[in-house]
């Protein structure tokens, strides 16, 4: 999985692009496009965002992504990029201490020496209009020495959040038990068959509605010998509040500190993303969540409030 640690945009006005000329490396003395790094928890598009407007004032809404970077045997580790695109209505931009910025013509920036040489590859495509692309670049000795064109990963997200790669838990197997985050080992219709039959609070809950709520969550799973029987989801702004719902233990398997185990799990994973304030809601379980999660009664829960919308 291409989780990129860091955006490049090409803003265009007319017949050219904004270029940085860089003052310090990578790419220290040439022309390349403007971007930074990919803060933890956020998505390569509002980075994107928020890097254009520190670097060269410009207050982008939507930014169109245009494809991903990678690369190897170059003067920083392996990585990822994710590339933009975006439509500014004037020329006057603030200048940063990166570099000296300056707009280039389109044709410029896609053959000159001055200019980062893989940007010749892939940004003519991009200005064509091609649809987005994997381009990894290799290198020796400082020389790039051979190009691929790719299909973009089925998987990769644009508005998906990025997050360091160590940042999941790492698996624990403890006798026969399996403990994961790896959504991959997710068993479908386990969860399914729990949520929408036998949870008080998901009743009803169609397949469709489970499955996207697990594709927008971090994931929790514990395994006997590979078949799923306890599973938590954690839904998170992934800076400073977090939401613990749909926790389940199989029947079959309670009473053997499975609860225990995936609670603590998850609190560890709370404390090591830096969540300050967490929620669950419970009917039956409060004292279970105080004491292996340190869970309190809300103060003050007449200032909370909620909305029961119309979907699904």
């Amino acid at each position: 999985m291409i989780n990129p640690g860091f955006t490049l945009c090409f803003l265009l006005n007319g017949d050219d692009v904004l270029l940085i000329h860089r003052r310090f490396p990578p790419n220290q003395g040439l022309w390349n496009g403007v971007g930074g790094h990919i803060e933890p928890g956020e998505t390569p598009r509002r980075a994107v965002i928020r890097e254009m407007a520190e670097e060269t004032g410009y207050q982008i809404t939507d930014p169109h992504f245009a494809g991903l970077l990678t690369w190897d045997g170059f003067e920083i580790p392996p990585g990822a990029i994710a590339i933009f695109t975006a439509e500014v209505p004037t020329r006057n931009f603030r200048m940063n201490h990166e570099g000296v910025l300056a707009w280039k013509p389109k044709g410029w920036a896609c053959t000159s020496p001055l200019v980062v040489d893989n940007i010749h590859v892939f940004l003519p495509k991009i200005l064509a209009g091609e649809s987005p692309q994997h381009f990894h670049f290799s290198y020796k000795d400082d020389i790039r020495i051979r190009d691929e064109i790719m299909a973009l990963p089925e998987t990769f997200n644009p508005d998906q959040a990025y997050w360091p790669e160590d940042v999941s838990l790492p698996e624990e197997e403890r006798g026969a038990f399996l403990f994961s985050m790896d959504k991959d080992r997710l068993q479908l219709d386990i969860i399914e068959d729990f949520l929408a039959n036998q949870a008080y609070w998901a009743k009803g809950r169609s397949g469709e509605v489970i499955a996207r709520s697990i594709r927008h969550s971090f994931c929790f799973g514990i395994y006997h010998r590979g078949q799923q029987v306890a599973f938590a989801r954690l839904v998170t702004d992934q800076a400073t509040f977090a939401w613990l719902c749909d926790v389940f233990v199989d029947q079959a398997y309670r009473g053997q500190g499975l609860g225990k185990w995936l609670v603590a799990a998850i609190c560890q994973f709370l404390d090591k993303i830096g969540i300050q304030k967490t929620i669950l809601v419970s009917q039956n379980a409060q004292a279970f969540y105080a004491t292996y999660g340190g869970f309190e009664v809300i103060n003050h829960p007449e200032r909370w409030m909620q909305r029961s919308g119309k979907g699904t």
